[in-house]
């Protein structure tokens, strides 16, 4: 295959700006394990910027941790070359990340009613499996708090869309027990919670384009719906992240080229994706 030769000859390389518009808000959560927050909270004031804030992070409920909240962010050259600065920062704080999750936070506008909201869940429901496989980052496997903190959503999707579209969109409003939820309490915000947390610039970059894309994707027309409707209706597994962990390299190549325009992002998303 023609991708996966260019895959093995490209690995994947620091990109000064993303293919986003600039205009696109954007913001990332860091959760470190094993840590004093005081000191991160120095070294980041120190040598990132007091614009970054830092405190305990409560879903780590035991030992010492904390979680780093970037400011809103925009698609420049000063910004990665900022959160370039802050992954090398955190290879020398050598958290441990065993507990930890990476999170994109997008501004809510990019689905301003129920109805894309939910169009969105469906799209994102359906290609589940591989969003969690390409969420990973480089672990082998996940972390083991993923079910408490950023478990799927399809089966309780498909519960809840007999309702109707308000009950669904509450449904994954203000709440940490999924892996994509709607915060609407002092802003409005779509936050996607990953499996794993990485240190590693290149693949935050990778997650940043990849959200931003399958949240354009669900108003795009490029989604035929009637086959996500079919997708969810027929889901019937129990054992998912079983599932999830598998390699569906067809349907991972099939969702990539309904979202990127850009060849890198193609490319990029696959080599994560398959871990090569």
């Amino acid at each position: 295959m023609v991708l996966e030769s260019q895959l093995i000859n490209s690995p994947m390389d620091f990109r000064s700006k993303l293919t986003l518009p600039y205009r696109v808000n954007f913001g990332l959560e860091l959760e470190l394990d094993k840590v004093d927050s005081s000191e991160v909270r120095n070294l980041v004031s120190r040598n990132i910027g007091g614009d970054f804030s830092v405190k305990n992070d409560k879903s780590l409920t035991t030992g010492m941790n904390a979680e780093i909240n970037t400011p809103v962010l925009r698609n420049s050259k000063a910004t990665w070359e900022l959160l370039k600065k802050m992954g090398e920062l955190l290879k020398k704080i050598n958290a441990s990340y065993d507990r930890c999750s990476f999170q994109v936070n997008f501004d809510g506008s990019l689905l301003p009613s129920v109805e894309d909201r939910v169009r969105f869940l469906k799209l994102y429901a359906m290609y589940e499996d591989i969003v969690y496989r390409f969420s990973k980052g480089e672990d082998s496997s996940y972390r083991d708090s993923l079910e408490e903190y950023a478990s799927p959503i399809i089966l309780t999707l498909k519960g809840v869309l007999s309702i109707n579209n308000d009950a669904v969109v509450d449904m994954f409003s203000n709440q940490k027990r999924y892996g994509i939820c709607f915060k609407t309490k002092n802003c409005d915000l779509i936050e996607f919670r990953t499996p794993n947390m990485t240190d590693n610039v290149c693949l935050w970059q990778n997650y940043v384009t990849f959200f931003y894309y399958l949240l354009m994707a669900s108003s795009s027309g490029k989604i035929n719906m009637r086959e996500v409707d079919e997708y969810i209706s027929n889901y019937s597994r129990i054992y998912i992240l079983e599932n999830y962990e598998k390699e569906k390299e067809e349907k991972a190549l099939q969702l990539s080229k309904k979202l990127f325009c850009n060849s890198t992002d193609r490319i990029n998303f696959m080599h994560q994706y398959l871990g090569k």
